[in-house]
């Protein structure tokens, strides 16, 4: 009996990857992100705004109801390398308020915006409880491109143990569309979407 076949759809598995969203939650980005990711059983990761949080609450109870973890991106998204220590704080622990009294829970994972973190920055965040989460493959859906450009930009780049950034607010309009290719291809290369891990 000729297995070649059988043995081509389903690859070897060569590694795992993370998927995370910034920016959210919104009202019409993050909830088609979230069908997607509960089409296919994904994991992820939703680094969230304060004041969006503020804005839609309800958003990030589904976020949360549907086992995805959720983490600090500050309050209002600033370069934080450009704050005193004191506005550092103040903008991890006002979001992680808001967080809390939304859903009940203190994130524990922290990423800066824009990937804006020195020494400083990541000792304050190491000192309020944070693990700060960078990431290895930069969709650059946040620039407003098309969905075939956003895995254009996701899908030559993976590795095993990658951490893929996307965004789940403004101006990510291509990410809803990119999704589901950029999982099914991942799948297909032998990647197995995962929740995060440290890798310290």
């Amino acid at each position: 009996m000729d297995n070649s076949r059988t043995r081509q759809q389903t690859p070897a598995r060569v590694g795992t990857l993370t998927i995370t969203f910034d920016d959210g939650p919104d009202a019409e980005y993050t909830p088609q992100i979230l069908e997607t990711l509960r089409h296919y059983g994904v994991p992820a990761v939703f680094f969230c705004i304060g004041e969006q949080v503020a804005r839609y609450p309800d958003v990030l109870r589904a976020i949360d109801a549907a086992g995805h973890a959720i983490g600090n991106h500050t309050m209002t998204h600033p370069h934080l390398t450009e704050l005193p220590n004191d506005e550092i704080r103040k903008q991890l622990t006002d979001a992680a308020n808001q967080i809390e009294a939304t859903i009940g829970k203190r994130p524990h994972l922290f990423r800066p915006p824009y990937g804006d973190m020195d020494e400083r920055v990541e000792r304050i965040a190491r000192e309020l409880g944070y693990q700060p989460v960078l990431w290895d493959v930069d969709s650059v859906d946040w620039s407003g491109i098309p969905g075939p450009t956003v895995a254009a930009n996701v899908l030559p780049h993976l590795k095993p143990g990658a951490i893929v950034l996307q965004h789940a607010g403004e101006h990510a309009e291509g990410t809803p569309a990119a999704l589901p290719y950029i999982i099914e291809v991942a799948v297909a290369m032998g990647y197995d979407w995962v929740p995060f891990m440290s890798k310290s």
